[in-house]
């Protein structure tokens, strides 16, 4: 058997299809399905029921998934310790970060980290979601989180705060107080959660409309006077044409995580960014708080 084949194998075993798994991969879906028909020719055995709603293991397919993740585990933790072990500031670090933090926080201090280190590249993910640290699709992840998983190591080191912000211009027009019916929010997500935004519950009546799941869909949105939004207070209170809605506050809600897996917390320029960019969280406290 081949080993890429098997790779291809757990790709699609966790996306549940062929497109997914390709993208993850990197490589075209025609691909992954000659691999996978490959592997099956060899084992002699199908190990997918070709569905509609996607692939689905056979029970042959459950049977060779446990096996692989075994080996595939034995390779990530061969992999975190050769790295691991890595003292030297050189090298590439790739980074998933929320996009907020990219585009209106971060970015100079990042382009100060690499002036400091000029041979190590960094690598910037925009992402909400977890990449998987294990499998090094990310070596630093900087989340937004209440419990971060246990395989990973790091430090708290702030918090956010949003509050409601309309542009100058829509505000003009628009009074969130005394006239709701005229108002509506940027919706983000699930409707369902939208009660749950502190100033979403001072102003029940302002309708809701859209969905853009993005603090820098949301912000381009309102400065295009689209309506009201709830925003990080380090992107809004910065942001020229843009103010908070009247009566809004600053309110406390993510928790700021910089995250390693354990295994690469030896590594000497993974610990240096990690120390850079929690010193730099440190530094613009007043700002995710909303005092300036």
């Amino acid at each position: 058997m081949n080993w890429d084949d098997m790779k291809v194998f757990l790709a699609i075993a966790q996306a549940k299809g062929l497109k997914k798994a390709a993208y993850k991969l990197g490589i075209h879906h025609t691909s992954c399905a000659r691999k996978i028909k490959t592997l099956e020719t060899a084992l002699g055995a199908k190990l997918f029921d070709r569905l509609a709603s996607g692939y689905v293991l056979t029970s042959a397919g459950e049977h060779l998934r446990h096996s692989a993740s075994k080996i595939q585990d034995e390779f990530d933790a061969i992999e975190c310790d050769i790295t691991g072990k890595d003292a030297r500031l050189e090298g590439d670090i790739c980074v998933t970060i929320p996009n907020g933090f990219a585009t209106h926080l971060l970015m100079p201090d990042i382009a100060d980290f690499m002036a400091l280190y000029p041979d190590v590249h960094v690598e910037i993910n925009m992402t909400y979601a977890f990449r998987d640290l294990a499998r090094r699709e990310a070596d630093v992840a900087i989340r937004l989180a209440d419990n971060p998983p246990e395989s990973l190591a790091g430090k708290k080191v702030g918090r956010v705060y949003s509050s409601a912000y309309a542009s100058a211009r829509y505000l003009e027009t628009h009074d969130p107080l005394n006239d709701p019916d005229s108002c509506h929010w940027l919706g983000w997500g699930n409707a369902a959660n939208h009660l749950q935004w502190s100033e979403k519950k001072k102003h029940p009546d302002i309708p809701v409309r859209g969905n853009m799941y993005s603090d820098v869909l949301q912000l381009s949105a309102i400065k295009s006077h689209m309506g009201i939004a709830s925003l990080p207070c380090y992107i809004g209170d910065r942001e020229i044409g843009i103010k908070r809605i009247a009566m809004a506050e600053p309110v406390p809600t993510d928790w700021i995580w910089v995250l390693a897996h354990k295994d690469m917390m030896s590594n000497a320029r993974v610990r240096a960014f990690m120390d850079s960019i929690s010193a730099s969280f440190s530094r613009h406290k007043n700002i995710l708080e909303g005092k300036g």
